[in-house]
């Protein structure tokens, strides 16, 4: 979280004093609780409908991981909740680099399920959605962003293993 206020260029989002988009705290979590909906009627219900649901899930974490949060199909939803119902400000803002890192974690993991599910491998598909299904539900219920607290120590880690800001 920022403890400076954010600054509203003209594209009108939240962004730090380097510039870096500030997304409202409660977005991932909102995110994450549509995930956990999604994923968990994947596992139910199976089949071509459950697959269906598996690639758009893997499509929604490519499209936040790739363009950014700013395009989040569950972000534009947040937001247009937000501003039906008059949500008010956010509590606190964070930048985005965690939760987008968290989404590319996402990706990477729902990318293995719709490979597996594509040449037969159920299992390892099943064992694919539920992990990104119980870290989305940690997050939802806890908020406890996994990919973001990676994120973190990724960052402070030295040299060419370290990710940059």
């Amino acid at each position: 979280m920022t403890a400076t206020a954010p600054v509203r260029p003209a594209d009108g989002l939240a962004r730090d004093a380097a510039g870096r988009l500030l997304i409202d705290v409660r977005g991932p979590r909102v995110a994450a609780a549509i995930t956990v909906t999604v994923l968990a009627t994947a596992l139910l219900v199976g089949g071509g409908v459950g697959t269906a649901l598996v690639v758009w899930q893997w499509a929604v974490f490519g499209v936040s991981a790739l363009f950014g949060l700013r395009w989040s199909v569950y972000g534009n939803l947040f937001r247009a909740a937000k501003r039906r119902w008059d949500l008010g400000p956010p509590p606190a803002v964070e930048p985005e680099a965690g939760p987008r890192f968290a989404q590319a974690c996402g990706f990477a993991v729902m990318t293995v399920a719709v490979v597996a599910t594509a040449f037969g491998a159920d299992v390892v598909a099943a064992a694919a959605v539920g992990t990104v299904l119980a870290l989305a539900a940690l997050l939802a219920a806890f908020d406890v962003c996994v990919g973001c607290l990676l994120y973190g120590l990724l960052v402070r880690l030295p040299g060419p293993l370290g990710l940059r800001r």
